[in-house]
């Protein structure tokens, strides 16, 4: 530096190599995490389709219990691109065999085989498709080079190379960091061999076909020795792809969880309206502590253990704004959007159940109105469902009783939207159609075929269309034959008609669906006209004024949140109440940074990211116990937030 002017030198050739290869890895860094930051809208992860395959596949093996029609078709996939070449390749052929013989076991088992990642069969799976992805990432390196002399086949062949690579690239970068410079310094080094064309024939250079060979050869030799020639070997009850041949190998070294291509973890929009009742009376959220602070810890993945916090995931993730998420999706513990099987092994593998069963994610508007709690109804208290959902479902440690207190004063906030169809006592008024008030009449018939009982029988209106009991309707798979073990509880239908689709396992699209079944199932005899009307009826009940925001600014309403957020430094800090001002801070903190993306105007970010500082510093003065410097940066925080609010929009 001179006068404070950087003085430029210049580059070694192998420098600006390096540089070039971390600019590359934090490229494809950035793009690996896109799809787990919490901003609005995060478009999802692009891969080479059979890289997705191997991804996908690799991720359900590691899951208990393993979904085999999941793993069969994605390496099919595979195979499929394998034999094309099988034909003419020996290598290929080897490997096609091997692809087979693993089909051919996974066709044998049946979903739910309950068997950990150590079985026969998932490491005979697994090695077989790791052995694929290597050797078709060779071919393509090999095919490369005999194209050399025509610079857009073998383009296109380097780039499906890369692409297939990429399989591989996660594991080696955190268990060979030295390796994984070495490699990228390699394709670097390949893409440069290519030569280029020039512009008008000027500045054209020839390929260099020895440079190709020698740097192709070095990616090709470390692929085959760590992915075809060794064995895989379990990373504790993890199948990873991990480079163990290496010298340069790490050992403890583990990959990061990463969730599947094809995941979405992005909210709806235009967001769900939420109202709180606290609010909606004229209370300020800012000067009730508890609720404040479980309104942070709904939209905190801090309060969850490995992976859901590093992966983002909150409450608010399923929930948004305490309704569903019509998004939510992860291959292997979703079957369809907005559903999760909550007992599975990839989020807390000591709580897994052993078997796969994904739930619709369900509403929460109401919710102290609504016990008990679960879709089978297993918990009678809501605290005690909340708490299970930190530390069992997805392996947060034992919360602080005051955060739980906070999380639970907040859900007991949530209020139905008002419907003026409905009478306090859940009869219609006279703002229902005449269909829906035929079909009032239908829904408190009573059948011969339902024990002389009625739907109002278990949706009682006047007492928010539940009984608070589970039954047993017949829409759950037993475990074996004659056993009883798939009752559920009855859900409202209130404000039902915005979080379709419907059935503990979202099995059923829409409401109308659901009266069909019960007519088949039940055989209530029910007319079109009769079905008609009692889909007009629930339909109603279902209804709510203003279900969604307006749509407008993306971050003025989530920097106001962040504000009430905050306002529980007021309490915490002088209590010096550490953990949930820590949780507090680097909740605020992250959900700043990801959201300064959204910004209207984008000259405002370092005004996001000084926010996000001030934030961070405040976490970090209060694990240091430095109370006077945690109010220092509390107060910081505010006032350039209320001196810069109109601006960050």
């Amino acid at each position: 530096m001179t006068n404070g002017i950087s003085v430029a030198r210049p580059l070694h050739p192998r420098s600006l190599a390096v540089i070039l290869v971390g600019a590359l890895g934090l490229v494809a860094l950035l793009t690996m995490l896109a799809p787990f930051a919490r901003a609005h809208i995060v478009p999802p992860e692009k891969f080479h389709p059979v890289t997705e395959a191997y991804l996908r596949a690799s991720f359900f093996l590691n899951l208990n219990p393993v979904t085999w029609r999941l793993v069969r078709d994605e390496c099919r996939i595979i195979a499929n691109d394998l034999r094309a070449a099988a034909a003419a390749d020996p290598e290929a052929a080897k490997a096609l065999r091997a692809m087979q013989h693993a089909l051919q076991e996974v066709a044998r088992k049946r979903q739910g085989g309950g068997e950990y990642s150590a079985s026969p069969h998932r490491i005979e799976c697994f090695a077989g498709a790791t052995r694929a992805l290597s050797w078709l990432t060779r071919q393509a390196l090999r095919d490369t080079e005999r194209q050399l002399d025509d610079y857009s086949l073998s383009r296109e062949r380097l780039d499906r190379a890369r692409q297939l690579y990429q399989a591989f690239e996660v594991s080696i970068q955190a268990c060979d960091p030295t390796g994984y410079a070495q490699l990228g310094e390699a394709w670097l080094e390949c893409a440069n061999a290519m030569g280029h064309r020039g512009l008008a024939g000027v500045g054209s250079r020839a390929p260099n076909a020895e440079q190709m060979r020698r740097h192709a050869g070095t990616i090709s030799a470390y692929l085959k020795a760590n992915f075809e020639e060794a064995d895989p070997q379990l990373h504790g009850y993890r199948l990873v792809a991990a480079p163990h041949a290496s010298p340069t190998f790490v050992p403890g070294s583990q990959p990061p969880l990463k969730l599947p291509p094809g995941s979405n973890m992005n909210k709806q929009q235009p967001r769900p309206r939420q109202i709180l009742n606290m609010i909606t009376r004229g209370v300020d959220e800012k000067d009730t502590y508890l609720i404040a602070l479980g309104d942070m810890v709904f939209d905190s993945s801090y309060i969850f253990g490995e992976p859901a916090r590093s992966l983002g995931l909150t409450c608010n993730t399923c929930h948004n704004k305490g309704t569903t998420n019509p998004n939510f999706f992860i291959p292997g513990l979703s079957h369809q959007p907005n559903s999760l099987d909550v007992s599975n092994s990839f989020f807390n593998a000591l709580a897994n159940n052993g078997h796969w069963d994904p739930l619709d994610i369900p509403d929460l508007r109401g919710l102290r109105f609504l016990a008990p709690y679960g879709r089978n109804g297993r918990f009678a208290s809501l605290r005690n469902f909340t708490r299970n959902v930190i530390v069992n479902e997805f392996a947060g440690m034992e919360p602080d009783p005051e955060i739980l207190d906070g999380l639970v004063a907040y859900l007991l906030e949530f209020d139905f939207l008002p419907n003026p169809s409905l009478n306090r006592d859940g009869s219609l008024t006279g703002k229902a159609s005449v269909a829906a008030r035929r079909g009032e009449r239908v829904f408190s018939r009573k059948f011969a075929s339902m024990n002389n009982r009625s739907c109002a029988s278990c949706h009682v209106p006047s007492a928010r269309f539940i009984d608070r009991q589970v039954h047993d309707i017949g829409s759950g798979a037993p475990s074996e034959r004659d056993a009883i073990d798939t009752a559920f509880d009855t859900p409202t239908l209130i404000n039902i008609k915005y979080s379709a689709p419907y059935f503990h396992d979202g099995s059923l699209p829409t409401i109308r669906s659901v009266n069909e079944w019960f007519n088949r199932r039940y055989q209530l005899g029910l007319s079109r006209q009769e079905l008609d009307d009692l889909t007009a009826y629930v339909e109603t009940v279902g209804e709510g004024v203003e279900p969604y925001e307006p749509a407008g600014s993306i971050v003025a309403p989530e920097l106001e949140e962040f504000d009430i957020f905050m306002s529980v430094m007021e309490h915490a800090i002088p209590a010096q109440k550490r953990i949930i001002v820590e949780t507090t801070a680097r909740t605020v903190a992250f959900e700043v940074r990801a959201h300064k993306w959204d910004l209207q105007d984008l000259q405002y970010a370092p005004l996001m990211d000084r926010l996000a500082d001030l934030a961070e510093g405040l976490a970090a003065a209060a694990v240091r116990g430095d109370w006077e410097a945690a109010m220092k940066h509390y107060r910081d925080y505010v006032a350039l937030y209320e001196k810069h609010a109109e601006d960050l929009v």
